[in-house]
């Protein structure tokens, strides 16, 4: 339930706020004086498009805001989107001068689609375009499998499913399998193979070649100081010669033993560093070869899709297309096969789909005419014409409402056999009697008696007062004979001082709702003119009919 919209900087309004109540409420005023920007600002916070500005002339953006009651419905949907459910929901949505806009949800912003999910599920705004969509069969179709209680996703899948078997057969029958393809495909199949590309096998290469590069430098360190150790007067020798000439001498010859230990250390460094070089070399040799495994890796992963996943992808594809080629008649079979099953599957499921759209077809008929009966539709027939389509995602049945709304006139498509103002009161007997079923705590209908009036305008104030026993009913009308029938009445004025033009709404006491129904039904507020509505009004209270005055 809507229970309060904050407008500022909108349009011609600076600032106004209005709250809601449960029941009937009614919002009325002259021609221009605003009466639908209330309306169409609960369709921008319900996530609707705007189209041009909406900013107050000379402002930089306007601000929208809604709060309004939660319910089941939706705290399932705030839950499955991450959203903490609350039993108050305040929806705010900002405009800039230049257009753009941000949204919302109890202070935490979120997405317009979002947003159109959450309020789906909440109101429901009807006006006289959705009259006119009425005329639709597919939105026809729509209401019938609301009514229904059906659940069309199970037909959905399952024609999914066959159209994608049927793509695939479609597709492996219009492939060229020509001998001069498979010897392409196996080609190229055997040079991955060929490759026998190792995982991680191009990083450990990559790796090896580095440590090949720095061999250079290590090289010509080992060589020295073999050099240092090894060559003709070296280090090893000149050690070797002084621990001889030691033991020679009386004085030093106890230490002698000292610089034979050394010798034997230098001896075993240069043994190891000989073999360091040796290794080294063994690694510059393998680089070349290395850097060309580099590059033919690399190569092959270009050439099948940038990485050794992407080419073993690609290898996985190739051998299917191999099979494919040379054993497209089993292909054949076992996609035939394949879609054959899956249309078993979704007649299956569209059968009985259409079997629980006949089961409620008379009793939904009956119960839209009885409403529309109520509206002074007395000699209306209706009826839901069920006639086999082509298959789709919607099932194998095309629906379409069918009324007679005067004596002797033939059954037509509505499209057909209606006028603007019998139109109106079929979707409103139509809105009576899905309302219960929707779940929606908020209807709202602007401006949907275009074309009515007298009786058949009390009539349809009467309906819209029914509704509102269990939804709140907001109502955008221009007749004084739906607006009697309101628990809350208010109206929007313009106000001008020649150079700058504001829009107010406010909640009219008693009085002044009798006065504001003289003023719709006359023109004028005479004191009979008061009396007539205050008469008026005592007959609706009191619950009497005056549609049969």
């Amino acid at each position: 339930m809507i229970e309060q919209i904050t407008v500022q900087n909108y349009i011609l309004f600076d600032k106004a706020s209005v709250e809601f109540e449960d029941g009937m409420s009614v919002i009325t005023g002259e021609t221009g004086a605003g009466k639908s920007l209330l309306i169409d600002a609960i369709g921008y916070l319900c996530g609707g498009r705007i189209q041009g500005s909406i900013v107050r002339q000379g402002q930089d953006k306007a601000v929208l805001r809604m709060v309004l009651t939660s319910s089941p419905a939706a705290d399932a949907l705030l839950l499955e989107h991450g959203f903490e459910p609350e039993e108050v929901l305040t929806i705010t949505r900002t405009v800039n001068a230049a257009g753009k806009s941000q949204v919302r949800l109890n202070g935490q912003i979120t997405t317009l689609g979002f947003i159109r999910q959450l309020t789906a599920r909440l109101i429901d705004i009807h006006s006289q375009l959705d009259t006119i969509q009425l005329m639709d069969p597919a939105v026809q179709l729509d209401l019938l499998d609301q009514y229904a209680g059906v659940d069309r996703q199970g037909v959905q899948d399952a024609w999914k499913e066959f159209a994608s078997a049927r793509q695939a057969l479609q597709q492996a029958q219009n492939e060229t399998y020509s001998d001069e393809e498979l010897e392409f495909v196996t080609a190229q199949l055997n040079e991955i193979d060929s490759a026998k590309a190792g995982e991680g096998e191009l990083e450990q290469l990559q790796e090896s070649i580095r440590n090949a590069s720095r061999s250079q430098k290590t090289e010509e360190e080992v060589r020295e100081i073999l050099g240092l150790l090894k060559k003709d007067g070296g280090i090893l020798e000149s050690v070797y010669e002084l621990a001889r000439v030691m033991k020679k001498n009386p004085g030093l010859a106890g230490r002698s033993d000292e610089i034979q230990s050394l010798y034997y250390q230098l001896e075993s460094v240069g043994e190891e560093a000989q073999e360091q070089l040796d290794s080294v070399r063994d690694q510059a040799r393998d680089l070349d070869a290395m850097q060309d495994r580099e590059y033919q890796l690399k190569r092959l992963y270009r050439k099948y899709g940038g990485s050794r996943e992407a080419m073993m992808e690609k290898r996985q594809a190739l051998e299917t297309r191999v099979d494919r080629i040379l054993h497209r008649q089993d292909l054949f079979d076992k996609l035939e096969k394949q879609k054959k099953a899956a249309l078993a599957a979704y007649v299956e499921k569209a059968r009985a789909l259409s079997k629980a759209r006949e089961a409620v077809i008379p009793e939904l008929q009956e119960q839209i005419l009885s409403h529309a009966r109520d509206l002074m539709l007395e000699h209306a027939r209706f009826e839901i014409r069920r006639t086999d389509k082509t298959p789709g995602e919607t099932g194998m049945d095309d629906i379409t409402f069918y009324a007679s709304m005067n004596p002797g006139q033939p059954l037509t498509p509505v499209r057909q056999s209606a006028s603007g103002g019998e139109l109106s009161r079929l979707m409103l007997a139509l809105k009576t009697v899905f309302q219960t079923r929707e779940g929606i705590d908020t209807i709202i209908f602007d401006e949907i008696d275009t074309g009515v009036s007298g009786k058949v305008a009390l009539a349809m104030g009467s309906k819209m007062h029914k509704i509102a026993d269990n939804r709140q009913v907001l109502c955008i009308t221009h007749l004084a004979s739906v607006a009697v029938w309101a628990d809350r009445h208010f109206t929007v004025s313009k106000e001008s001082d020649g150079q700058t033009t504001l829009t107010r709404i406010s909640e009219l006491d008693h009085e002044e709702t009798l006065r504001e129904l003289a003023i719709m039904a006359h023109g004028h507020a005479t004191e009979q003119a008061v009396d007539g509505m205050r008469e008026l009004q005592k007959e609706v209270l009191d619950g009497q009919s005056p549609v049969s005055h």
